[in-house]
């Protein structure tokens, strides 16, 4: 609505659910900034009888707009977006849609992403690798008021040493990688993460230590083959 500004701060909790009848076709919102990810989705979901209509969005504003517009039922959320953090797109999408059930749709869980989800308190966690089977099974157990709870990475790290034959990262050198892998300075990420430039030079040196890597690129290199990106 023109001239309308959410307040995050006065937004509904993202956990607070409208009944959906049975019969009721439902109306769902992918966020990711990967058209592939979004026309994947879309064209399994429409030829879903129960599915009114699959909205896409490539970022956290275009995803605002979409569900200030459309308030579906369910939206499938990418926890990297290009202009946006987790965080504020959850609060921003229950202050315009507050009955949208979220659903973190995403390629890896880490240790600091499944502490922002539950935080973040949404409805669910979802991993891109999931069969269309599964996704339509996710959809519909969300849509009912039920939790929704992916635990395939639960021990992701751990694996990633053993890769290695090394010690399994700590989810806070792995929270820095990651920064690193975005291109961030160590002084970007310490204010980001609220440390000092000192505290976040030691993790990344740690986390170099560990997955035997020589300098930052070649972490980065080490951690997408070892699927922690």
């Amino acid at each position: 609505m023109p001239g309308v500004v959410e307040d995050p701060s006065r937004a509904a909790p993202p956990d607070n659910r409208r009944p959906i009848g049975l019969t009721r076709r439902i109306r769902i919102l992918v966020v990711d900034e990967h058209p592939v990810v979004q026309q994947g989705v879309r064209l399994f979901l429409e030829g879903v009888d129960r599915v009114r209509a699959v909205d896409v969005a490539s970022s956290g504003e275009e995803a605002i707009a979409a569900a200030r517009a459309h308030r579906q039922d369910v939206a499938l959320l990418d926890p990297w977006l290009p202009d946006m953090l987790l965080a504020d797109v959850v609060r921003r999408l229950a202050a315009v849609s507050p009955y949208t059930r979220v659903v973190i749709f995403t390629a890896q869980l880490s240790p600091s992403l499944r502490e922002d989800i539950v935080a973040l308190r949404v409805h669910g966690v979802l991993g891109k690798d999931a069969s269309p089977e599964r996704l339509l099974e996710a959809i519909t157990l969300v849509v009912a008021g039920k939790p929704l709870v992916d635990d395939g990475n639960h021990e992701m790290l751990l694996r990633a040493a053993r890769k290695v034959n090394g010690a399994p990262l700590t989810r806070r050198e792995h929270e820095v990688l990651l920064r690193v892998a975005r291109g961030e300075s160590n002084a970007e990420i310490a204010a980001a993460l609220f440390l000092a430039p000192t505290t976040v030079k030691s993790y990344l040196q740690s986390a170099l230590r560990k997955l035997g890597a020589r300098n930052r690129a070649e972490a980065v290199f080490k951690l997408s083959e070892l699927r922690l990106l």
